[in-house]
């Protein structure tokens, strides 16, 4: 049952194959290297990391412009209320109730700043666009909230609280 001679040949040929492989292929401990995934899983975690403090990165820099933005329109807010450029003529006096410019010749109150029609009973006028606008500082003011918005921002404010109120995004 047991053939020396086909043993020695097939013990032969496979030494035969083993040298021809290591000649092409390099050295066995090279060819057949254990798969461990580590090298995948560090990656995979310096990866995770890298997207990580990108977004963490991305959401900072957006809130700091944020905050700048509301913050510079506060300061315009405040700015604008404690200023008011009217100066009356001879031809056009300040009314000494509001303090607007009255037209003698349409019996109207007109903002020097814009030349917008002032309404008597509110003080408020309106652009050609239809915007409510409080003449004293040059913001839109939204009648139903009461609410502030600055036309060169569109930064909304709570004149109460001098808050800004986040708008929906």
């Amino acid at each position: 049952m047991n053939d020396p001679d086909r043993t020695l040949i097939e013990t032969t040929r496979t030494h035969r194959d083993r040298l021809a492989s290591a000649l092409s292929f390099g050295a066995l401990d090279r060819r057949r290297p254990v798969n461990t995934n580590l090298r995948r899983f560090v990656g995979s975690v310096v990866l995770a990391a890298v997207a990580g403090v990108g977004c963490l990165t991305f959401s900072f820099v957006v809130h700091l412009l944020d905050d700048r933005r509301e913050d510079q329109a506060l300061a315009a807010f405040r700015a604008a209320l404690s200023a008011n450029p009217i100066k009356p003529t001879d031809q056009m006096p300040a009314d000494p109730v509001t303090g607007f410019l009255d037209d003698p010749a349409s019996g109207d109150l007109i903002d020097p700043q814009t030349g917008f029609v002032v309404d008597r009973e509110t003080g408020l006028a309106r652009d050609p666009e239809g915007n409510i606008i409080d003449p004293r500082i040059d913001w839109f003011l939204d009648p139903a909230t009461g609410y502030y918005t600055d036309p060169a921002s569109g930064v909304t404010i709570d004149p109460q609280t001098l808050q800004v109120v986040e708008e929906d995004r």
